[in-house]
């Protein structure tokens, strides 16, 4: 998507990482953000674009936005989704492929946001330039997106979506260690890299003299003929883009035309002469057009109609307020999801698509409380309250994942809140019915290629108090059909690329959904959430090596 042949230049300079590492390294561990989570920005309109060939059942598109939520929500990303605004340019292509806030699913999509705690905002003009200032203000650290136009508009750092289905991905897909296409990865752009690489050189000027002159996103208006990539490529390294950049700046206090007439002057020539050796050959029969650039378009790449316009950052900083609902959840796919929208059927699929969500859920917000614990001790001790880095409490002053935690956090009423906030923490974990721990035991390590090296715990979970939360949103709408399924049947999920996925790896589930399952979660949240069963396990392995 976006201006034709920028990805295949890029690709040289993007870094392939394992999606969880990024999250965990960069997100959790680090802490720049003082969340506890890397802040990922999502144009929500490319979303639909996938969505446009599910099918088979109820809602088919809803069913796939519903699935890579949960696949998202798994690991500790902090997504902001943004949403086309009014102002978006009319001439952009694919305007009636769900580039518009207007879009059917965009009810729909904003519901499910809402049930998973993910927080989403309206764009002034298009979501893509919005996430770009947002990622230069650092209000996100990246933009998730398969649309390169991401880094013309000018992104720091770009994560391009990682389905090896798509078709932008199937020419350069991410590989992991042992060089293998893995749905793991993805590739990385930062603008440094892009930058810095020998073979590429694209400064911010450089993308938007190639946007302007390859045919991109603004139709038969935009792009200069017989241009393509290569022309396009030597053009910007020579230089070029940062002038028309520097002379677009100052259109505001002087009029360009005459400079921008010796910049046509100086282009043309070196296409005639090659003389900087940045094209392949000289071009001595092609020139830019006399009305080029089009100055509506290079408006549109560098001033693009966005929060920045009005001196904003979009809604300021992430509010990380939203919580995951397994109850509305539950209540609805019930609703939208026909073939599988009964009770066994939710809570054994929930088994396999949402319990590992509402842990790294329940283990984040945990982790931050034991981040204000700290913060409380430093500021007594006059020291500074910033803290960057895992933590690893004593035992003594773990967090943990008691009952009382995960209800406050996945099925939080109005009328706990009130209650929490006036009454002690033991009071108001008196009134919990369930106090099954959450995690049971420390069953071994692994360092896997799949997260590259990130060393994590294989944990035993009881999923009782996710099953009973999720279970009171069952409104009992639709009837136990008939006879044996298992929520596992490819038929309850239509025929798309994810349910023959599914079909191949997923093993079937257990008919109890109150037995206690196994998930691997990073060593450094374990660490510093349940230092209790951490401390327990190494003993144990430190015992058995010297047996």
């Amino acid at each position: 998507m976006g201006v034709q042949g920028l990805w295949e230049v890029v690709n040289k300079a993007g870094q392939s990482r394992s999606l969880s590492n990024l999250a965990v390294k960069e997100g959790f561990e680090k802490n720049h953000s003082g969340i506890r989570a890397f802040r990922i920005g999502i144009d929500a309109s490319i979303w639909y674009q996938h969505c446009v060939h599910s099918k088979g059942g109820e809602n088919p598109e809803l069913r796939l936005l519903f699935f890579r939520l949960c696949s998202l929500a798994r690991l500790p990303f902090l997504p902001l989704f943004v949403f086309d605004g009014d102002g978006r340019p009319k001439i952009k292509r694919g305007s009636k492929l769900g580039k518009s806030g207007s879009h059917s699913l965009t009810s729909g999509m904003k519901k499910l946001l809402d049930i998973f705690g993910m927080e989403w905002r309206m764009a002034l003009g298009e979501a893509e330039a919005e996430l770009a200032h947002l990622n230069r203000y650092g209000v996100i650290d990246a933009v998730l997106t398969d649309d390169v136009d991401a880094l013309v508009f000018g992104a720091l750092r770009v994560i391009k979506n990682s389905s090896l289905t798509l078709s932008g991905n199937k020419s350069n897909p991410a590989l992991n260690s042992e060089g293998k296409p893995s749905k793991h990865h993805a590739m990385i752009y930062t603008a440094e890299a892009i930058r810095r690489h020998p073979e590429v050189g694209l400064t911010r000027g450089g993308f938007v003299l190639f946007a302007m002159l390859v045919k991109g996103d603004y139709g038969d208006i935009q792009g200069v003929r017989d241009v393509g990539k290569g022309i396009a490529l030597g053009l910007a390294r020579c230089g070029f883009g940062d002038e028309l950049l520097e002379l677009f700046h100052r259109r505001s206090t002087e009029d360009i035309r005459p400079a921008l007439a010796r910049w046509r002057s100086s282009v043309n020539l070196e296409l005639h002469t090659n003389s900087r050796k940045q094209l392949r050959h000289s071009y001595s029969a092609l020139s830019l057009p006399l009305d080029f650039p089009n100055m509506q378009i290079l408006e549109n790449y560098i001033d693009p109609i966005c929060s920045a316009r009005v001196g904003s950052m979009g809604g300021g900083k992430m509010r990380d307020t939203g919580e995951l609902d397994l109850a509305r959840a539950a209540a609805f796919c019930e609703e939208k999801f026909g073939e599988w929208g009964y009770r066994t059927a939710i809570i054994k699929r929930f088994r396999s698509l949402m319990w590992e969500a509402a842990i790294m859920r329940v283990f984040r917000r945990a982790a931050l409380e034991a981040d204000e614990k700290e913060r409380t001790k430093r500021l007594e001790r006059g020291e500074s309250s910033v803290i960057k880095g895992p933590l690893t409490p004593s035992p003594a002053e773990a967090v943990g994942t008691p009952a009382y935690l995960v209800k406050k956090y996945l099925a939080m009423t109005d009328v706990d809140r009130r209650r929490a906030a006036f009454a002690p923490q033991s009071s108001f974990e008196g009134h919990n019915s369930c106090n099954r721990p959450l995690i049971t035991k420390i069953l071994g390590t692994r360092q896997h290629v799949s997260t590259d090296g990130l060393l994590e715990y294989r944990v035993e979970v009881c999923p009782s108090q996710f099953v009973e939360i999720a279970q009171s949103g069952i409104k009992g709408k639709r009837s136990e059909p008939t006879g044996h399924v298992t929520a596992l049947d490819v038929n309850l999920i239509g025929s798309s690329s994810q349910a023959q996925a599914t079909q191949r790896t997923t093993k079937k589930l257990p008919s109890d959904p109150h037995s206690n399952m196994r998930v691997w979660i990073p060593v450094s949240m374990v660490r510093q959430v349940e230092p209790c069963l951490a401390v327990d396990y190494e003993a144990r392995q430190e015992k058995s090596i010297h047996k």
